[in-house]
């Protein structure tokens, strides 16, 4: 079976024990309250989840590097413009620039920043599928989906993609890294999704590029966050 073939096999498993574990799902589209746009995130989320828990070990952990410089030098770019712009007061004033706003804005990226910085500089391993399974723990909850079986379909996704780390995973774990990475992991949209073509975006949208409205993906995403 190819790689392609595989994936869309997981992810007709996934679809059928979604909606055993959420029954409501479906009334849940069909009224609208999971919009086009949402389910759209969803399903780009299962897509990478599933691409992140195929690959090896090794390939994760270089991924990983690769991501975390990607990120900081995200966070460094926009700090960085945005010191520029409130340096220059003619520029403030010329273009009404609202500089506390700014100021707000300098804070709330550098507060993300030391947040990854201690991640790349932690002794523990950070995985590229942390983020992935951030968003769908916040996806999951902008429903009001059941804990339980929220974790259970990752476990679910685990053993249908034969991941590495399958075997020392359990509910309890996973409901304990699920408290962790949502009280603590620090993520904005655009760093998810970028124009930059020096870096790839940490969440492949290839599959569904021609689909996306890009701006409203982004939205999309920072009503999730």
């Amino acid at each position: 079976m190819t790689s392609k073939a595989l994936e869309r096999e997981i992810i007709r498993k996934l679809r059928l024990r979604l909606r055993e574990y959420f029954p409501n799902l479906q009334m849940l589209i069909d009224t609208n309250v999971i919009t086009k746009n949402d389910w759209l995130f969803f399903g780009i989320l299962q897509l990478n989840l599933i691409k992140c828990f195929l690959e090896s070990p090794e390939r994760s952990i270089r991924k990983s590097k690769s991501q975390l410089k990607q990120i900081i030098k995200f966070y460094d770019t926009e700090i960085r413009s945005r010191k520029y712009v409130i340096k220059s007061n003619t520029f403030t004033i010329e273009n009404d620039v609202d500089q506390k706003n700014i100021e707000k804005q300098i804070s709330f990226y550098v507060s993300h920043k030391d947040y990854w910085i201690n991640r790349k500089d932690s002794k523990e391993l950070y995985f590229n599928y942390e983020l992935l399974l951030f968003l769908y723990y916040k996806w999951m909850n902008s429903f009001e989906f059941d804990i339980y079986n929220t974790i259970k379909l990752i476990i679910y996704v685990m053993k249908l993609t034969d991941f590495y780390g399958y075997k020392y995973v359990t509910v309890e774990k996973l409901k304990s890294s699920r408290k962790n990475l949502l009280n603590q992991m620090k993520v904005c949209g655009l760093m998810l999704v970028n124009h930059n073509e020096d870096y790839p975006n940490i969440i492949d949208i290839s599959m569904y590029e021609n689909m996306l409205d890009l701006e409203v993906f982004i939205n999309e995403i920072q009503g999730h966050l």
